[in-house]
């Protein structure tokens, strides 16, 4: 019997096969994107979709082809049928959403899936009621088989390639990967539909009631409707997993930024302590198991501080941010530095490192630190103090090796500043003993547990009182009295000097006011400056505010410098002394031999005069050296027209040879030690009495 199709409806076939092959490629990605129950209901809500899709094909094509008879079908093998395609595609989608597809996998699914549309075309095919029955070419039959066999083939390898690159696939890569599987698809069907021979005598039996066309449309529609729910669904569950993997990645996004935050230092991207610890106990670990050794660095940046309050926060925390890079770029790449505190940086080196190694680390980092630091239009100088610990002489556990670093470090900074330390027993009562020093000093601060003592400064051609310098002094009542030698150096480490000089020069001031103003004297005070202050920032005018506030008149204000303080940022110094002096206020160079020495670049400053280093002046009696400097020292100031203070003077024999070269005035024990404001006042009142010169009362006190 010869048949003719209806080319509509194999146009109708074709679409409803490709639809069905680009809803296989859509459906394979939500399978292997899915976990769990949503896995198996895509697997299986899909291989309905797509198995309707292909039955649908299958359908329609048969519909297609019109006979002389009219047709019936056997509902139990169509839906039969049915099934089988549903069970071929549900293979093929799990096959896809496997991890990896092997030739093997390809092979076996290929196969399978092949045998699967073939047992639904064939059963479909048996579903035709005729009389009597169809049967097959086998050569055609044969290669529907092969056919379907190699589409499944290609169509696994193109789900999976798809699937494999990307659900950012383009629409077109997937639409012509579906006209290639719906052209197999329908390849294998109408070959199989060309195996199949007919008797002219065959009969049709228990046909159908609706035509072919109309049938073939409600067949198209209602597989139609299937698939592009499930697209539709497919599509808004990609866009919600979609939505939710953005919002999982803003959520560990913001857990990392978070887990950054707690764990390294904001401002220079450093580890923080806590990871540091977690670094260290990590190391400890491996060291302890292999027997390695290793070190822990603490490492301060001196008088930072001081930088901080003088220059301002900003400059501060520019400082920091260069000290980290510099310090990074003096340690080997496998050691771990962190910032720890304000000024404060841990190094931890790693199992392996001995001690001659760890010289050489701490040797550079005090050389980084020691290199000026242009900032902000700042010349900025610090250095550092670094304590080493190592493991396992000097502790076993991370925190003893934390403590010993921090104590090595202490011993470091009391030992001069801007070297190192290898920890030694002792070393931390000394650390506890700093604390404890520091803690008193600031409520002496705060409670005006501190006082200032005064000594004269006299004139050696007549003995006359030409001014008197205004010298701290501490007595605590659990440490006795502390020598300023201790009390500055940490003030300036610890951020005390500010206040703690604002205090000396206000109390300095109110009381030279008050004397002035009782007619006691009319010569002025000197007050001595720390670097720091030299730094601050509003400095000029925090003096102002002083005399506004006491009263005395700025002529009567001599502040004293160091020269290494000058010479530390020449510029800026020379700036702020030069408002100064034309407030009216003297300025000296204290402690002049024991610096740069350099009178050439001293005349550069608006200086008055000069004070000679008691060390000098001690020693003229006995050492042509001393008396040679003293000399040199006195001849060069005149030339620039300084007058010269000599300090230390402590006998008749060394004034007199100030006197012999014309030194102007001098201080020391032969004259007075420093008195208390109290005693001061009790010796101006008899030198007025008895009108004696300075230093025969000043003898008696």
């Amino acid at each position: 019997m010869q048949g003719s199709y209806d080319w509509a409806l194999v146009a109708l076939s074709f679409v409803v096969a490709m639809m069905a092959s680009y809803t296989a490629l859509d459906l394979a990605g939500r399978v292997r994107a899915s976990k769990g129950l949503a896995r198996r209901l895509w697997l299986w809500g899909g291989a309905f979709a797509m198995g309707t899709g292909i039955w649908a094909m299958h359908f329609i094509g048969m519909l297609a082809l019109t006979l002389p008879v009219r047709m019936g079908y056997d509902l139990t093998m169509t839906l039969v049928s049915m099934v089988a395609s549903v069970l071929s595609s549900a293979l093929a989608l799990k096959i896809v959403s496997l991890g990896r597809l092997n030739w093997l996998r390809l092979g076996g699914g290929g196969l399978a899936m092949g045998t699967g549309i073939c047992v639904m075309h064939y059963l479909g095919m048996a579903a035709m009621k005729m009389e009597p029955a169809i049967s097959y070419d086998p050569a055609l039959f044969s290669l529907s088989v092969v056919i379907a066999i190699s589409a499944s083939i290609a169509a696994l390898w193109l789900a999976f390639r798809l699937n494999d690159l990307s659900r950012r696939t383009p629409f077109w890569y997937r639409l012509a990967a579906a006209v290639v599987m719906g052209i197999a698809i329908c390849g294998m069907h109408y070959t199989g539909m060309a195996a199949a021979n007919m008797s002219p005598h065959s009969m049709g039996i228990g046909a159908s009631a609706m035509a072919p066309a109309q049938l073939s449309i409600t067949i198209a529609l209602v597989a139609g409707c299937i698939m592009v729910t499930s697209l539709i669904l497919s599509v808004y569950d990609a866009h919600l997993a979609s939505h939710h993997a953005r919002m999982a990645a803003s959520l560990q996004q913001a857990n990392d930024e978070l887990k950054s935050m707690v764990l390294r230092d904001p401002l220079t991207r450093l580890p923080n302590r806590l990871l540091f610890e977690e670094h260290l106990d990590t190391v400890l670990r491996r060291a302890k198991r292999h027997l390695l050794p290793f070190s822990v660095f603490f490492v301060d940046l001196d008088r930072f501080k001081n930088v901080n309050d003088s220059l301002g926060h900003h400059v501060g925390d520019s400082l920091i941010k260069a000290a980290a890079t510099r310090l990074r770029e003096a340690l080997r790449e496998d050691d771990l530095i962190a910032r720890v505190g304000g000024d404060e940086f841990m190094v931890l080196t790693p199992p392996g490192t001995d001690k001659v190694q760890c010289v050489g680390i701490a040797a550079r980092i005090v050389e980084a630190m020691a290199t000026a630091f242009e900032l902000e239009g700042n010349e900025v100088r610090i250095s550092s103090s670094v304590g080493v610990s190592c493991y396992p002489e000097n502790g076993a556990d991370a925190h003893e090796l934390m403590i010993h670093a921090d104590a090595a470090m202490y011993y470091a900074k009391a030992g001069g500043r801007n070297n190192f330390q290898f920890f030694e027993a002792g070393m931390v009562s000394m650390a506890e003993k700093r604390n404890v020093l520091e803690r008193r000093l600031r409520l002496a601060l705060e409670e005006g547990g501190l006082s200032l003592a005064y000594q004269p400064k006299i004139a050696t051609s007549d003995d006359a009182l030409t001014g008197l310098e205004a010298l701290l002094r501490w007595h605590d009542e659990e440490l006795g009295t502390v020598s300023p030698d201790k009390i500055i150096p940490l003030a300036e480490d610890t951020g005390l000097i500010l206040p703690l000089g604002e205090w000396v020069l206000r109390t300095a001031c109110i009381q030279t006011a008050r004397w002035h103003a009782e007619g006691r004297i009319t010569v002025p005070v000197a007050v001595n400056l720390s670097p720091v202050q030299l730094n601050q920032h509003d400095f000029v005018d925090m003096v102002k505010r002083v005399l506004d506030e006491t009263g005395l008149d700025p002529r009567f204000l001599e502040l004293e410098l160091t020269e290494s303080a000058v010479m530390q940022n020449p510029d800026r110094a020379r700036g702020i002394l030069l408002e100064l002096r034309r407030l009216g206020i003297l300025i000296s160079i204290d402690d002049f031999g024991t610096g740069y020495s350099n009178l050439a670049q001293l005349k550069r400053f608006p200086i008055d005069r000069l004070k000679i280093d008691r060390s000098f002046t001690a020693g003229v009696m006995r050492d042509a050296q001393d008396a040679a400097i003293v000399q040199a020292v006195i001849a060069l100031a005149h030339s620039l027209q300084l007058d010269v203070v000599a300090e230390g003077v402590e006998t008749r024999e060394q004034l007199d040879f100030i006197r012999s070269l014309q030194g102007e005035q001098y201080q020391g024990y032969l004259c007075s030690k420093a008195l208390a404001a109290e005693e001061f006042e009790a010796f101006l009142d008899e030198w007025q009495s008895q009108s004696l010169p300075a230093s025969a009362l000043l003898a008696e006190h």
